[in-house]
């Protein structure tokens, strides 16, 4: 009875764990997602395929800044972009992707692939994440060509 007792106990404090949940960003496993990231470039480029007559303006290969404060803030935003839920439903359009790639200073790279269709896919951060119009608004907060629309 007591190792039920201590088995329900040990239980009962992990499940309080997860439904409390913790402060670390979804896919913090990234070093993009860290506090202490520190970027010293990024390189947008794409459309990674042609994209379709309907498909938004997109960039043109080979964008880039060195802006510090403009990278922080575009990764921030990436990592801060929502899991998509299991039961979420896309158009089946197709359209074109992007690549972002983050350089920080100790050389380390970390690329991105964002999709500018259906659901906005992102891919890279360790999980993946959806609806990519925040980030499309902070690459053109930052001066970069995003794609418009959708």
């Amino acid at each position: 009875m007591r190792r039920l007792s201590a088995l329900s106990g040990a239980l009962l404090v992990a499940l309080s764990a997860v439904a409390c949940g913790t402060n670390a960003r979804p896919g913090s496993t990234s070093a993009l997602c860290s506090a202490s990231y520190e970027p010293r470039e990024l390189v947008m480029s794409g459309p990674l395929y042609p994209p379709l007559p309907t498909a938004p303006e997109g960039a043109p290969a080979g964008s880039r800044t060195t802006d510090v404060t403009a990278i922080r803030k575009i990764a921030a935003t990436a990592c801060d972009l929502p899991e998509p839920p299991p039961d979420l439903a896309c158009t089946a359009d197709m359209g074109p992707s992007f690549e972002l790639r983050f350089l920080d200073v100790q050389g380390r790279t970390t690329t991105l692939t964002a999709a500018a269709y259906s659901c906005q896919f992102v891919e890279g951060l360790g999980t993946r994440r959806y609806d990519a119009k925040p980030l499309w608004a902070a690459l053109a907060a930052a001066g970069l060509p995003a794609p418009r629309g959708r």
